[in-house]
């Protein structure tokens, strides 16, 4: 390499591991701006990627903590929005049906169709904000 560094470092265990092709050729292309070896561009990256992560006691307590807010927070109020959501769809049944009889299954079906699509945006990341759509045509 050019600039070969000389120094070993020592201070841990030597482990031999493969490596996709792509990775290495990415580590001899770092080495090479650094001026580094291969070996010296891996273990920065290792400890640099390792770095943030702490222990695994601290990562196995992190993941525990989020599973438990989840279970906690986020699913008791994903639950009450479904309710609250299907409590004001059924508000809103009673009054099609009773003030416009005739036209109250047509709207009902097209004002269903128009809030499953915007849901089924919204979970697929598209962005669209509240409104945007062809509302009409049930998009």
């Amino acid at each position: 390499m050019v600039g070969e560094n000389t120094t070993v470092e020592k201070d841990g265990v030597q482990i031999k591991v493969w490596i996709p092709g792509e990775f290495y050729d990415l580590l001899k292309a770092q080495a090479a701006r650094h001026q580094t070896s291969v070996a010296a561009e891996a273990r920065r990256l290792m400890q640099a990627g390792l770095a943030p992560l702490g222990t695994l006691d601290e990562l196995k307590s992190d993941l525990t903590n989020l599973s438990q807010f989840a279970r906690l927070h986020l699913e008791p109020l994903a639950f009450i929005a479904a309710m609250d959501a299907a409590y004001s769809r059924e508000g809103w049944r009673v009054q099609f049906y009773g003030s416009r009889p005739s036209d109250a299954p047509e709207i009902d079906h097209r004002l269903g169709l128009t809030a499953t699509k915007r849901i089924q945006r919204k979970l697929r990341g598209l962005g669209v904000e509240d409104g945007d759509g062809d509302e009409n045509n049930g998009a």
